[in-house]
């Protein structure tokens, strides 16, 4: 009985996730409420606080969703003895605009978190939670450039700082376009290239001099 009543709570916090989803996209952040929440998910505002304690904290468990599917890759990049972490990173990102492509749920939800959080009050929190993911990424991206130098694919004067904020910089905009300009460029295709051309970019450019 207690399993069963694990799995139905995992089931109610899920619906959940998928109301505020739905809600979310259509009335933005600031213009959605618990109840709006809880009607779409067929659950009383009762049931919503007993998995969340706020707007903010569905936030934040929609964004490590986002980015949970790219972990294994992440890791994989990161590791100091992986032979070609270029490669291992240029496959996470091939594989993030993969699933924005192909993903209608991951595709809604990075429009959410990039044009649906309004500059309000109660998404604070989801502000800083973004602003340290962005850091922890950035410091991912330096690790993964540091191996990337110590495996002779990056040259060894390559600053490694400005290398990954020109990295995420690169990524945010480039995800950022094609989301509202889909037609803007091909996935299969042509986003291989563009990620070529920033890998070619960290190879001749950023030194410390």
């Amino acid at each position: 009985m207690a399993r069963k009543t694990k799995e139905e709570a995992l089931k109610t916090r899920e619906a959940i996730l998928d109301a505020a989803v739905k809600v979310f996209s259509v009335r933005g952040v600031s213009g959605s409420t618990l109840a709006d929440i809880a009607k779409e998910a067929g659950v009383t505002r009762g049931a919503i606080y007993w998995h969340f304690k706020n707007k903010e904290d569905m936030l934040a468990d929609l964004w490590e969703q986002l980015l949970l599917p790219f972990e294994p890759l992440s890791r994989a990049s990161e590791n100091p003895d992986t032979p070609d972490p270029l490669g291992k990173l240029k496959e996470t990102y091939i594989s993030f605009f993969k699933s924005l492509k192909n993903d209608p749920r991951v595709l809604q939800l990075f429009k959410i978190l990039i044009s649906k959080c309004e500059a309000v009050e109660d998404t604070g929190t989801l502000h800083v939670h973004r602003v340290n993911c962005h850091r922890e990424g950035q410091q991912k991206i330096e690790k993964i450039l540091r191996n990337a130098i110590k495996q002779g694919q990056l040259p060894e004067d390559l600053n490694v700082r400005l290398g990954s904020i020109a990295t995420l910089s690169f990524i945010d905009g480039l995800a950022t376009n094609w989301i509202f300009f889909p037609d803007l460029l091909d996935v299969e295709n042509e986003i291989p290239l563009m990620l070529d051309g920033l890998i070619q970019m960290l190879r001749s450019g950023l030194s410390h001099s």
